[in-house]
């Protein structure tokens, strides 16, 4: 499954299984099989600033 839709970490989250960490707003890459896991999971999104505003601290 390729495909041109960046996606990025909606949260910090590590994948157990291969080991691989992310912060929330990386680019997210990978299998096919590991990127629906994470999408499922709700890991992702396809937008980047959604991304940096859901972890940023509260004021």
């Amino acid at each position: 499954m390729s495909t041109s839709k960046k996606l990025y970490a909606a949260r910090d989250f590590k994948d157990v299984g291969t080991g691989r960490s992310f912060a929330a707003g990386d680019e997210v890459t990978g299998k096919a099989g590991e990127i629906a896991n994470y999408e499922a999971a709700g890991l992702l999104t396809d937008k980047k600033s959604e991304a940096a505003k859901a972890d940023a601290p509260a004021a």
